[in-house]
């Protein structure tokens, strides 16, 4: 099997290096392994590859079957692409970053860069950016992060680079791994997310590498990626990035919050501990965590009750005893017996993968009972 294909990325499973994307070319999901990705987005999270629009060859694995192979991800016009970091010069405070995804580089800004200590040297780093056009029709970075944690862990930057201070205005607001209304909703990314989904937008290579059309109507709104965080009090789970011991209290980055989450306790927490919290909106709209415990932790095997799922939509979340937070799942993980019936009320047993965010996500090799 040879030829140029396009599709769509289901799953990505980053820690095992392989995922699966589908194609109306194509009959059933193709396989791909993390070989057949571009070399600067050879270390990109799930929560950042599925959903996205690829190119690819399609070719035959040792095993006969269908995989995709030398695979292009196409990027849009205020899009999230991969990248590397070509130069950076501290002193001046700008550098460039390439993409497969572009054409021509991309500038940014020493100010666009959270926790980097000083002296660090960025080149041939991996990183995820949200790309601008500009007037002069030049490419401008903003809201980096490093690929995986621990790219950020080696250059000491104290876990990921994060979207600003803050994600901006809303940030990614209640972003849940696709939940409807709350996450990537009804035809986009929520209430108040990107407007009204993806609008017209072409995946065509147009000009510096965008497509037509944008993001839709309306923009990204005022709640940013989701509904403005202003759910009270819900279980959530996050990553600490800061805590003053001295003052007893420090702070959480949680996906489910548009900026970071305060917190205070007596006992003393190390930044890029793993917690799980309530999460409450303060009356000034500033989120806050309580009752917090020990959270889910990557690697580690877990059995619980699939307590939603959305046979539609394809994904379901599993509540775990003792854990506020629940758990995401993704409708292939179950047998093929099971996946056109109701799920809910079924016992797993898991494997856990949590997200620089903090979310945890089941990983294949789940067991229903």
């Amino acid at each position: 099997m040879a030829g140029r294909y396009s599709g769509v990325v289901k799953s990505w499973n980053g820690s095992k290096g392989y995922g699966f994307l589908s194609s109306p070319q194509i009959t059933g999901d193709v396989m791909f392994l993390r070989s057949h990705l571009p070399a600067d987005a050879k270390e990109v999270r799930g929560k950042f590859l599925e959903g996205k629009t690829v190119n690819f060859d399609l070719t035959t694995g040792p095993d006969g079957r269908a995989q995709g192979a030398n695979m292009q991800i196409t990027a849009a016009e205020g899009d999230f692409v991969a990248g590397e970091v070509k130069s950076y010069s501290e002193r001046h405070g700008y550098g460039f970053i390439t993409s497969s995804s572009l054409k021509g580089e991309v500038r940014f800004n020493r100010t666009d860069l959270d926790a980097l200590l000083p002296g660090v040297d960025l080149k041939g780093e991996l990183v995820i950016c949200k790309v601008l056009l500009m007037p002069d029709g030049k490419l401008r970075a903003e809201k980096i992060m490093f690929q995986s944690s621990k790219i950020a862990n080696r250059l000491k930057a104290g876990g990921m680079m994060g979207f600003g201070k803050g994600g901006g205005k809303g940030g990614f607001g209640q972003m849940d791994y696709g939940m409807d209304g709350n996450g990537f909703g009804k035809g986009g990314f929520g209430k108040g997310g990107f407007g009204q989904g993806y609008g017209m937008m072409d995946y065509g290579m147009d000009g510096n590498g965008f497509g037509k059309g944008g993001f839709g109507k309306g923009g990204f709104g005022k709640g940013g990626f989701g509904d403005d965080g202003r759910d009270q009090g819900q279980g959530a789970q996050g990553i600490v990035i800061a805590y003053n011991s001295g003052k007893g209290y420090g702070f959480l980055k949680c996906g489910k919050a548009d900026s970071d989450v305060y917190f205070k306790s007596q006992d003393a927490y190390q930044e890029g501990a793993i917690v799980s919290f309530t999460l409450k909106i303060n009356k000034d709209g500033k989120p806050s965590a309580i009752n917090l415990q020990p959270g889910i932790s990557s690697g580690q095997t877990y059995t619980g009750t699939v307590k939603t799922f959305l046979d539609n939509k394809g994904y379901g979340f599993i509540s775990v005893p003792g854990q506020p937070s629940d758990v995401y799942f993704n409708k292939d993980l179950a047998p093929a017996a099971l996946q056109n019936g109701s799920l809910v009320g079924k016992s797993v047993r898991f494997t856990v993968q949590v997200s620089a965010d903090g979310k945890a996500r089941a990983e294949q090799g789940a067991q229903f009972y």
